[in-house]
C-alpha cells in the first residue's frame, strides 16, 4: 500500500499505560503544559560559601543590625566592593562592619530580599489587601534611593516597574501612584536627570488631579516646572483653545471695598489733590513772587 507525500492512513486511538502513567496512541500532540522555569546561568547563583559581613542601618538612636554574605551582597552593590577592598576596609575600626547612618532600615530589609530571592515584598496581606494599601508608605521611595547609594542599576530598575505595575493597577488591583511624600524623597535623593523622576512627572501630567495639591504645596520646585512644561506641550494647539480675556475682562478688575470699583480709586488719586497740586501752589508763592502765584491760580482754575 502506497501514500502521497503529506498523506497518512488514519491513526487508530488506542488507550497504553507505561509505568501507571495513561496516555492516547494516536492522539495528536497537545501543547506542553506550562511550567515556571527557575533556571538561571551560573553567573546568577548566589554565592554563599563566604564570610558573613555586619551592617548597621539607621541613625545612631535607632540603627538596626543585619547580616549579610559578603560575595552575595558585593556580587550586587558596587558600593560594597569598594567598601570590603582592603585598603577601604582596613580603615574602619571593625573592618567587617559596614554603616549606613542616612539610610531606611526597611528599605535595607527589602534589599537584602532583592539580594537573595529577586523578589519584592511590598504588596500587603491580608484579606482585601491589595496594591492601593501602600499608600503613605515610602518604603519604594527609600529603597531606589538606597539603591543609588549602593550603585545597584538592576534593584534600582525593579522599583522602577513596582511603581509602573502599581499605577497600570493590574486586575483585581486599584491603582496607586507615587504620595507626595514619596515625590520629596526621590528628588532629594536622585541626581538631576534620574529615569525614576520623568516616571513621576508622566504620572502627573496623564493622570495627575488637582487635589493631589491641596494642603500640600511643597513639592520639588524642579518637579513642578517639568510638570507644567509637561502640560503644556500636551495641551491642544493654542489656536484651538477657547480665549477668557476675550469673553470678558472684568474677571481680571480689583474691586474697591466700598464697591465703586477702579474708578472711585482712580479719580482719587494723590498725585492729582495730594501733594502734586499743593506742593507746586507752595513752590509758587514762596519762590517766584505774587506773579507765578497768579499763573498757577489760572493753571489750577483750567484744571
Amino acid at each position: 500500500m502506497s501514500y502521497e507525500l503529506g498523506s497518512f492512513p488514519p491513526f487508530k486511538r488506542k488507550r497504553c499505560s507505561l509505568h501507571g502513567t495513561t496516555f492516547m496512541v494516536g492522539e495528536p500532540e497537545r501543547e506542553p503544559s506550562k511550567i515556571s522555569d527557575k533556571r538561571i546561568k551560573v553567573a546568577r547563583g548566589i554565592r554563599l560559601n563566604c564570610q558573613v559581613i555586619q551592617v548597621t542601618v539607621g541613625p545612631e538612636d535607632n540603627k538596626e543590625i543585619f547580616y549579610v554574605h559578603e560575595d552575595a551582597i558585593c556580587d550586587r552593590s558596587a558600593f560594597f566592593r569598594n567598601a570590603m577592598k582592603p585598603e577601604w576596609a582596613s580603615q574602619r575600626p571593625n573592618p567587617r562592619l559596614v554603616d549606613l547612618p542616612d539610610d531606611d532600615a526597611a528599605a535595607f530589609a527589602l534589599y537584602l530580599q532583592w539580594v537573595y530571592s529577586r523578589q519584592l515584598p511590598i504588596i500587603p496581606d491580608g484579606p482585601g489587601a491589595d496594591s492601593s494599601s501602600i499608600d503613605g508608605n515610602p518604603i519604594l521611595a527609600y529603597a531606589y534611593v538606597l539603591g543609588e547609594r549602593l550603585m545597584d542599576i538592576d534593584f534600582k530598575n525593579s522599583i522602577v516597574n513596582a511603581y509602573v505595575l502599581f499605577a497600570r493597577g493590574t486586575p483585581p488591583e486599584k491603582r496607586a501612584y507615587p504620595s507626595n511624600e514619596e515625590i520629596r524623597i526621590l528628588y532629594d535623593g536622585t541626581p538631576e536627570g534620574a529615569p525614576i523622576r520623568k516616571l513621576l512627572i508622566d504620572i502627573w501630567c496623564c493622570r495627575g488631579k488637582h487635589d493631589w495639591l491641596e494642603g500640600d504645596a511643597d513639592l520639588p520646585q524642579d518637579f513642578l516646572i517639568q510638570v507644567t512644561k509637561g502640560l503644556l506641550m500636551a495641551r491642544p494647539t493654542p489656536d484651538n483653545l477657547s480665549r477668557p480675556w476675550k469673553a470678558s475682562h472684568v474677571q481680571y478688575h480689583e474691586r474697591s471695598e466700598q464697591g465703586g470699583g477702579a474708578k472711585g480709586e482712580g479719580a482719587r488719586g494723590e498725585g492729582v489733590r495730594g501733594e502734586g497740586a499743593r506742593g507746586a501752589r507752595v513752590e509758587g508763592v514762596r519762590g517766584e513772587g505774587a506773579r507765578h502765584g497768579v499763573m498757577l491760580r489760572f493753571n489750577r482754575s483750567m484744571v
